[in-house]
């Protein structure tokens, strides 16, 4: 007596057996709109509050465009000329906000070596530089700041742009005057070498 074949049972898949696949929905319009309309707001809040988010990124004007009308030597005013000469040689590292760069720049806003009675420690390091560490409010900087001297050869630009640093983004320290200037950039001039933070600091204040 032979053995009965065995019955192969075939199983069939049913719908949800089958492998899933990969299935892409549109963004939908709206939610694009909103997006595009928020990056919008963003920018232009940005762009009127900001500057290293400090409010007296524009200091003492009121807006980039009175800053970019200044013309190098065209003022009386010292804040106005100085903010040119700033412009030109001192934002790149201390930024329009004078906030400088975390970890490469210090800041000189709200700077305890800029809010001092006198203006001889700032004249000094302009003229001929500051090289090694530094401390600005409490915390440790190490670098080197070029002097610009040369490169700033008007007493009057010179005086204009301590005043202008000293008077901004919340500074309020004295003036510097051309004849102070003259007088620092003199005693200075066969220095040849960046001053360093100690040197500068048994230094006076005061332009004698």
């Amino acid at each position: 007596m032979s053995a009965k074949p065995k019955k192969t049972v075939h199983k069939k898949k049913h719908a949800d057996e089958r492998e899933p696949g990969v299935h892409q929905e549109p963004v939908p319009v709206l939610l694009f709109v909103i997006l595009l309309l928020l990056a919008f707001w963003g920018m232009m809040y940005l762009h009127t509050n900001a500057g290293g988010f400090n409010r007296y990124v524009y200091g003492p004007f009121e807006s980039y465009a009175m800053v970019s009308d200044v013309q190098p030597g065209s003022s009386d005013d010292p804040m106005k000329r100085g903010a040119d000469v700033y412009k030109s040689i001192c934002l790149p590292c201390h930024q329009s906000s004078g906030l400088g760069a975390p970890g490469q720049f210090p800041p000189l806003a709200g700077s305890d070596w800029v809010n001092v009675e006198g203006p001889n420690r700032m004249l000094r390091i302009v003229i001929n530089g500051l090289s090694g560490p530094v401390e600005v409010n409490g915390q440790s900087w190490s670098g080197a700041m070029p002097g610009f001297g040369d490169l700033i050869a008007s007493d009057e630009d010179l005086a204009a742009v301590i005043t202008y640093v000293r008077n901004s983004w919340g500074n309020e320290a004295s003036v510097c005057t051309p004849e102070e200037a003259a007088l620092v950039r003199s005693e200075s001039a066969d220095r040849g070498r960046p001053w360093s933070s100690p040197e500068l600091l048994n230094l006076s204040v005061e332009v004698q």
